[in-house]
């Protein structure tokens, strides 16, 4: 599909250069028939459901509307009149306008089927990388830019759809203006997309999203006069500060749009196809701007150990059992044990934010993992993973860290030292005679664009227990220079009814302070019920599963975040 545009821009922009003989015309005009009818022919079931699909039929619509424009034009725009009243090249010209005729409206109906496929309620793309996402989405606002010059009616889903794929771009956008690193994506700037779709689109929250000129690709496209009025459009701060876009499974929550706002990025959803990676209960965390937890990126398309690694669930910041996939690759884009996501859950009350995601790959091994989120504001992260089953098993805890800082191993957790913000780990032990757990740290590879591979710090933190069992670790952000201000601890969980103090794989509580405010985080690992109704910590109690409160307020009490 991509020849499709690329010859028809090309053509355009030299259209008017002397070199381009009529007889240069005559040949790209031939090509362009040869193209058109190559893709006409090329249909596959495979291309409804992938991202080829899109490409490929926006290609048909380039040629076909480019064809259009033959109409009583015997070799296009700019022929001679002579030729012009050449008569068999006049019905030739006719010819080759009805056939982009022809080529437009299946490129149409193609797109529409495409999109109604493969875009989910959520806006977003679902083959679950950001980057190919944005490949359907340049070339649907290809088409609606190529439209729009030529006065071509289209289907009103098809720019609704570039509208809901948009804003998905603008759910998920880091603070540094780049896509996520999920899946088969390079670290993009999704500018390049947010400027063409706000001049397309008219719509003033992409603009402020944007560059704040029309970049220089762009003016090519829609002209000089476009760059003047890109610039007088009004640009509008998004309000919203937490996005779920639940139907691919992607909760993001942020402090704020400028560059140096605290970002996080929870996944549990659909693999996704191919370019999906095994990144079920995966975190992305940034602190004032800076990449805290990352994705390990994708590197190459080349089957092998290192393609296979980095589409690996311990290349992404997951809980994993006994240091096994749950998903494994049998190629470059197949794979066995395809596993579904489930027990997505979410809710939002004044500061605090509650994220839940299950996958049911470990079912076949009789366990079953549950990772809760708790965010106190933006900065402070209670990360719950719960393992359910029996026997005795290796649990851990992977996070992969940013390579432009450094980490720093402590006794009880681990600090990453970056360039504007720092933060710190606190593995939370359990009670004495739990067992305690072992830290690890270790290079793996990384790739932020194709074909570049560097090493950055992992650490695992990792024990043997029997189930049921937890690990919670408290992951605490802050500027760097401006001091660790946070402590963490563990309490105890107990009913008041009973005066019962609950077992760590009954319910769990933590104190985390930061020398303004002291906040006590329950989580109930069991059914609310009995005596395990009824629960809290240091006299404050509630009746949900996962609970906050800050002790420092007047009158504090537990705000329940899931019931």
């Amino acid at each position: 599909g991509y020849p499709g545009e690329n010859w028809v821009k090309a053509m355009e922009y030299f259209e008017d250069c002397p070199v381009v003989t009529r007889e240069v015309r005559e040949q790209f005009l031939e090509g362009l028939r040869v193209h058109g009818e190559y893709l006409m022919d090329c249909r596959v079931p495979f291309s409804d459901k992938s991202n080829w699909g899109v490409l490929e039929s926006h290609g048909l619509f380039a040629v076909g509307a480019y064809l259009m424009k033959c109409r009583g034009n015997a070799s296009g725009e700019g022929v001679t009149d002579a030729a012009a009243h050449d008569t068999a090249a006049t019905d030739a010209a006719a010819g080759l306008a009805r056939r982009g005729e022809a080529y437009a409206a299946e490129a149409v109906l193609r797109l529409v089927r495409e999109l109604d496929i493969q875009i989910m309620d959520d806006g977003v793309q679902w083959e679950q990388s950001p980057m190919y996402h944005n490949e359907v989405l340049r070339c649907l606002l290809e088409v609606l830019r190529m439209a729009g010059r030529q006065g071509i009616s289209l289907p009103r889903s098809l720019p609704e759809k570039a509208r809901a794929m948009a804003l998905a771009d603008l759910a998920w956008m880091k603070p540094d203006r780049t896509q996520p690193l999920n899946g088969d994506s390079d670290r993009t700037d999704l500018r390049d997309v947010f400027t063409p779709a706000a001049w397309i689109l008219k719509d003033n929250r992409l603009r402020y999203a944007g560059y704040d000129r029309l970049d220089f690709e762009s003016v090519w496209d829609f002209g000089a006069d476009a760059a003047l009025e890109y610039e007088s459009m009004r640009s509008e701060t998004p309000e919203c500060l937490f996005h779920a876009l639940e139907q691919s499974g992607n909760w993001c929550l942020r402090s704020g749009w400028g560059r140096n706002a605290d970002y996080l990025h929870f996944k549990c959803g659909s693999l996704g196809g191919g370019h999906g990676h095994f990144d079920k209960l995966h975190v992305d965390l940034s602190i004032a701007g800076e990449d805290v937890l990352i994705d390990s990126g994708r590197y190459t398309y080349v089957d092998g150990s290192l393609r296979r690694q980095l589409k690996s669930s311990c290349a992404h910041n997951v809980p994993v059992v006994d240091w096994q996939e749950y998903t494994q690759c049998t190629g470059s884009w197949d794979v066995k044990g395809r596993t579904a996501p489930a027990g997505q859950d979410w809710s939002q009350k004044g500061p605090y934010t509650f994220l839940q995601g299950t996958h049911l790959g470990y079912l076949p091994a009789g366990m079953l993992v549950n990772r809760r989120i708790i965010s106190i504001g933006t900065r402070i992260h209670v990360i719950a993973d719960e393992f359910y089953g029996m026997g005795t098993h290796v649990l851990s805890q992977v996070f992969h860290l940013n390579p432009a800082g450094s980490v720093e191993m402590r006794e009880n957790g681990f600090l990453y030292h970056g360039i504007r913000a720092e933060a710190v780990f606190y593995r939370v032990d359990p009670r004495a005679g739990g067992g305690g757990g072992k830290m690890e740290l270790e290079e793996t590879p990384v790739s932020f664009h194709y074909n570049q591979l560097e090493y950055a710090p992992c650490v695992s933190l990792w024990r043997e227990s029997t189930l049921p069992c937890s690990m919670l670790t408290v992951a605490a952000g802050y500027e760097t220079g401006s001091g660790n201000p946070y402590t963490v601890s563990r309490v105890s969980v107990t009913s008041p009814v009973t005066g019962r103090c609950l077992k760590d794989e009954e319910a769990e509580a933590v104190r985390i302070q930061d020398g303004k405010h002291s906040w006590l985080v329950v989580l109930n690992h069991l059914e609310t019920g009995a005596d395990g109704e009824y629960i809290g910590a240091e006299g404050k109690y509630g009746l949900g599963r996962v609970m906050v409160c800050d002790e420092a307020e007047s009158d504090s009490r537990m705000t329940v975040l899931q019931w």
